[in-house]
């Protein structure tokens, strides 16, 4: 466990200093211990219809209404559960199903983009590898070349000599809020991997233990990520036997683009004397686009294994993150599927414009999740650390934002998906989303900087903004709501599995992320989980029944990927 120690972002809550922060923690447990009492008389006497869903067991109102006042501690007092030290290694001894790697830190010529920040060190990062012995089929550690190289890889008849059974990896980025929770097997989130592995949907699991907010603030989470996403593709790719060297299956592809390029060169040069700007963009987006499509179709097909990234909450985001920087750089090979678990898609709601148009989150009756926007600023605020506010708006943070929806796809888009619930999520409502068309895929260029000296989040292509002001999409200096090379807010995203709960706080926001990705063409899969709060996976006291049915669907999902 981490020593008692306080942080900066518990200087302005109420109770974080002693002796109030014991008085208030004491009597908070203590009342609530009493409160178990009078739930348990209350829901056990009262009709059905007086409970915050008619189909819940008193014991799912318990565990709802205790989890919810225990949350209410972290507001006011800063308490934080379930965590430890990220830089402090674990004893063999001390793990039953899992064993403890390090992993190397990203390699420098993969620092690049958003995760690229002076003030954030890349440092080694803590897995938590499922289970406890290596299966046979995953190789052990090498110090081979760096993933991206296109030296010693396979060419395609040796690649279909080698091929055989191929290992399905997952990356877990446990849930907690960026302040709570651990990646340790004995974690309440740890529920989630140990299920995967007992039935078997997976080879091995990688849980991370990323830096939370008191330890490092963004990005310090997506280095950490990415580090092990580095490392795994790594240690799978297959390298040339053979000794000299032969042609690539991709040479001949490489050829095919090379003459078509010259056949439409006529066709090119006309716009050029047109000085069509538009085209001119278009046509720098696709080549860079195709030229990194065919490297990372290289390196992914000589990748010996499938990788799933798996986050739960603040998991989900962090998922998120880490896919769209593997997309916007254009190095790694993508992942085969995200498995997001009620994920948080738009930390933003806690900065509402004016505090008069803040909007409550709904289902507060029947989620035990807290929305008071100061303490959830708070701590964002805490996340963001050094970075201007701006930031919360970004794509790799708030994703399903009305801002950033607005910026990549218009109003109309943005306000239709405003209020979109699971249940009204039918195969109608999907192909609607899909041929909505509202707005052009990267935004349009808007307000510019009030100060150079300011960075502030604007709207806009990157060159949009001019070069003095350095724009772009994958900074934290001058951040941009946009995407790289014309690309959309989820354009070339793997495919995903979204499970949600028709009774947590997120549903709007989740909603608008499924809305997003069905938009941009992602085989998006959802999984309604009926009457269920927020993270209902690793929740204690829920119906096991509902629990299984759930986890059946997340497994069939798995084995189709």
């Amino acid at each position: 466990m981490l020593p008692k120690k306080k942080y900066a972002y518990q200087a302005d809550m109420p109770y974080a200093r002693q002796p109030l922060k014991a008085i208030y923690v004491g009597q908070r447990m203590f009342t609530t211990l009493f409160m178990v009492l009078w739930w348990a008389f209350y829901y056990s006497v009262m009709p059905r219809k007086y409970r915050p869903r008619p189909s819940w067991t008193v014991k799912c109102c318990i565990s709802v209404n205790f989890t919810r006042r225990i949350y209410r501690v972290t507001e006011l007092a800063g308490v934080t559960w379930g965590t430890r030290n990220p830089d402090k290694p674990c004893k063999a001894s001390e793990l039953k199903h899992t064993r403890f790697e390090w992993v190397d830190p990203l390699p420098e010529d993969l620092r690049s983009g958003i995760i690229a920040d002076e003030q954030v060190p890349f440092k080694r990062v803590g897995c938590f590898v499922w289970p406890k012995d290596r299966p046979k089929i995953i190789p052990a550690c090498s110090t081979d070349k760096p993933p991206h190289s296109n030296d010693n890889l396979m060419d395609s008849g040796e690649l279909e000599a080698a091929a055989g059974d191929v290992p399905l990896i997952g990356i877990f980025l446990h849930g907690g809020g960026y302040c709570h929770m651990s990646a340790h097997e004995k974690a309440p989130t740890s529920q989630i991997p140990a299920r995967l592995i007992k039935d078997k949907a997976f080879t091995e699991i990688h849980a991370v233990e990323y830096r939370l907010l008191q330890h490092a603030p963004f990005p310090a989470a997506v280095q950490d990520a990415a580090a092990v996403y580095a490392h795994i593709v790594r240690r799978h790719q297959r390298q040339r036997t053979g000794k000299g060297t032969s042609s690539r299956g991709t040479s001949s592809t490489n050829t095919a683009a090379d003459d078509d390029t010259k056949r439409k060169g006529a066709e090119i040069s006309d716009y050029l004397t047109a000085e069509n700007s538009d085209y001119l963009a278009q046509s720098r987006n696709k080549k860079e686009n195709d030229a990194i499509r065919a490297r990372v179709t290289e390196v992914s097909a000589n990748t010996n294994c499938k990788i799933i990234l798996i986050g739960d909450s603040a998991g989900g985001n962090l998922v998120l993150a880490l896919a769209r920087w593997i997309r916007d750089e254009g190095v790694l090979p993508p992942p085969d599927g995200l498995l997001l678990l009620s994920p948080s898609c738009d930390p933003s709601h806690a900065f509402p414009d004016t505090p008069s148009s803040y909007v409550p989150r709904p289902h507060a009756d029947t989620d035990y999740l807290v929305d008071t926007p100061e303490p959830r600023a708070l701590l964002q605020r805490t996340f963001l650390g050094h970075n201007p506010v701006e930031t919360m708006h970004s794509p790799y943070v708030s994703p399903a934002s009305s801002r950033v929806l607005r910026a990549f796809y218009g109003d109309a888009f943005a306000e239709s998906v405003a209020d979109l619930t699971i249940a009204q999520l039918d195969d109608t409502q999907r192909q609607y989303l899909r041929n909505m068309s509202s707005a052009p895929a990267t935004p349009v260029p808007s307000t510019p900087l009030a100060s150079a000296a300011v960075p502030r989040l604007i709207t806009g292509p990157p060159e949009a903004a001019g070069p003095e002001q350095e724009r772009s999409p994958t900074s934290l200096a001058r951040p941009v709501i946009a995407s790289p090379r014309g690309l959309s807010l989820f354009s070339e995203f793997p495919r995903a599995c979204v499970v949600l709960g028709d009774a947590e706080r997120l549903e709007r926001e989740v909603m608008r992320l499924v809305g997003a990705m069905e938009r941009d063409g992602v085989d998006v899969h959802t999984v309604w989980v009926r009457d269920a709060p927020h993270d209902v996976l690793m929740m204690g006291w829920w119906d096991e029944r509902v629990r299984d049915t759930v986890w059946g669907q997340v497994e069939e999902w798995v084995r189709r990927v």
